[in-house]
């Protein structure tokens, strides 16, 4: 690519031309984003390559229709030079280039109807508001004014006819046009940095910006004879067209791990949102992902520009575990591009995406269950999260849920596969939760359960499963019911247990038992009756509903006072103890 002088070296008058008055709203407006918009001063080499990569785009189009263009075999890129001796930086493009009259319309105006009434909502408006509202406007070029003390545009227009153009400015009240100087068509900003902001001179410094926000843009990004952006936007490619090492390879260049990923899914939609993304599945549960609200990992792209890099507005918290990219190009973004307008447009991407990734997994425990067990040993905990939180997702999750079950300590088991084998006549769910395998099987209440060949299902993350329980009914008809409750229809239709024993009380001498024990402990317990469900253990404590139980520990655990109703204690009338 043929460089053209840029402008006069920082320090010297600004030349001679045209100057024009910044439009009143414009000039209000550049004061907000230079002080308020971006948190991040490198934003703006990300916005300027941004626009040239655009500028590319819109000549792509025309060099197929016309014939009449500058320069027809000019190779398609963005080029960055850094001039250290007068802290400048210059981004060029081989695009679409400008008229006179667009570098007035884009750089010195705000073409947009409603402009003077939405600046004065800007200035009057909340600062924290503001870069919301800010967003339809689409200015993040004059992110330049962070850092420069000046810049200077130089443009070539595509259309031969048309003579080029430079446009100055410091930023404050005006811009000054001049006869351009480039011939090649496209365009040159060059930067003229503030002495505080000399580091995006710097090689290492470029690069890194670079890399992290605009290695996938599509054309290449060149400097000193290098090309900055190697790594291909796998993601834009149809699905399957990737091989499976290349999905691997990305997998470990996104998030610099050196394990596989356990899962890839590539996804595209073009309805009611269009977007692209490529997400993977970690070969592991990290304690970051896990305990962390905040730990999200996909990075928001338009067109192929990082706009967020650890978006939180993609997915709900309980795919938090999930890493990779998801590209829009219909997103409304605010001119930082650092957040992504709450829009209904944003909303439905979400529940598009969420949507999506619950159909891939449900493929993925179809075509590899193997596989699958795998996944939720690693990620049910954090799934299960969804069960309480996501009412409109909770069929689809119950479908993926797998749980541990007293038939068989090896195996995980659906819901589907529970309702399918329950005993006839059996009307609910029976679940117990533990804090392990070990300590449920131990448990008193377990016994009858265990003599009868009933399948319990054991629940033993108990942190996330006593909320995942208090939301939960029933399952294709079938009501849930924990094995702590006194109120079970599994007791309804036992058969008696034999006794223990020969000796067993009963009549009188139980009657009078249960009696001295309810005037003994009083209020402390909310009934004492003889038990159908101890076989081995002498007394055990239940409570009055499973809906109780699950209320009082959801209670506890987020610190709210709960008054639960008294336990009821059953005895076991065939126990030597209590004879």
């Amino acid at each position: 690519m043929t460089t053209e002088p840029t402008s006069p070296t920082a320090g010297t008058q600004a030349p001679a031309g045209e100057v024009h008055a910044f439009q009143a709203e414009m000039r209000q407006l550049l004061q907000i984003i230079v002080h308020s918009l971006y948190s991040e001063r490198e934003i703006f080499l990300r916005e300027l390559i941004s626009n040239a990569s655009d500028a590319i785009n819109r000549l792509k189009f025309d060099l197929l229709t016309r014939t009449d263009l500058r320069d027809k075999d000019e190779a398609l890129a963005i080029t960055l030079e850094l001039d250290k001796e007068q802290h400048a930086i210059t981004v060029s493009d081989t695009g679409q280039g400008m008229t006179r009259d667009e570098a007035i319309r884009n750089l010195g105006t705000i073409a947009r109807s409603g402009t003077l009434e939405f600046v004065r909502d800007l200035a009057a408006a909340d600062p924290s508001r503001r870069i919301n509202m800010i967003g339809q406007f689409g200015v993040g070029f004059y992110s330049v004014f962070m850092v420069a003390k000046r810049v200077v545009v130089d443009t070539c227009p595509a259309d031969a006819a048309q003579a080029p153009t430079r446009w100055v400015s410091e930023g404050a009240g005006e811009y000054t046009l001049l006869p351009g100087e480039r011939t090649r068509r496209g365009t040159s900003v060059r930067v003229e940095l503030k002495p505080d902001a000399e580091e995006f001179c710097g090689a290492r410094r470029v690069e890194e910006i670079v890399k992290r926000y605009s290695n996938f843009v599509a054309h290449p990004i060149r400097m000193e004879a290098r090309q900055l952006n190697a790594q291909e936007a796998i993601w834009a490619q149809a699905k399957g067209t990737p091989t499976e090492e290349q999905y691997r390879e990305f997998y470990k260049f996104l998030t610099h791990e050196t394990d596989d990923p356990l899962h890839a899914m590539h996804i595209a939609i073009e309805a009611p949102v269009q977007f692209k993304a490529l997400l993977y599945v970690p070969k592991r549960l990290t304690n970051e992902v896990l305990y962390s609200p905040t730990a999200f990992g996909l990075q928001l792209f338009a067109s192929k520009v990082m706009i967020q890099a650890d978006s939180q507005d993609l997915l709900p918290l309980y795919l938090r575990f999930l890493r990779g990219i998801v590209d829009s190009e219909d997103l409304p973004l605010n001119v930082s591009r650092e957040t992504v307008q709450k829009s209904p447009l944003l909303a439905k991407l979400r529940t598009s995406l969420t949507g999506r990734v619950l159909r891939e997994l449900k493929s993925l425990l179809e075509a590899n269950p193997e596989r699958y067990g795998e996944f939720w040993k690693q990620y049910g905990r954090v799934m299960k999260e969804g069960l309480s939180g996501d009412a409109a997702n909770r069929e689809r999750l119950l479908e993926l849920a797998r749980f541990q079950s007293t038939l068989d300590p090896a195996a995980w088991i659906s819901l589907k596969d529970y309702v399918g084998r329950m005993r006839e006549g059996q009307q609910e769910i029976l679940y117990f939760s533990g804090p392990s395998r070990e300590a449920a099987e131990r448990h008193p209440n377990l016994e009858f359960f265990r003599r009868q060949g009933l399948e319990v299902l054991l629940l033993l993350d108990r942190a996330v499963d006593d909320f995942m329980m208090a939301s939960l009914t029933e399952f294709e008809g079938k009501p849930f019911a924990s094995i702590d409750s006194a109120d079970l229809e599994a007791f309804k239709n036992a058969a008696p247990e034999p006794p223990q024993s020969k000796e067993t009380l009963a009549g009188t001498d139980l009657d009078g038992l249960l009696a001295y024990l309810k005037s003994t402990l009083g209020e402390r317990v909310g009934g004492i009756n003889p038990s159908k469900r101890l076989v081995d253990s002498p007394a055990t404590l239940v409570n009055p509903d499973s809906t109780a139980a699950n209320m009082q520990k959801v209670m506890r655990m987020i610190g709210q006072d709960y008054q639960a109703p008294p336990k009821i204690l059953e005895i076991n009338p065939a126990h030597p103890l209590i004879v």
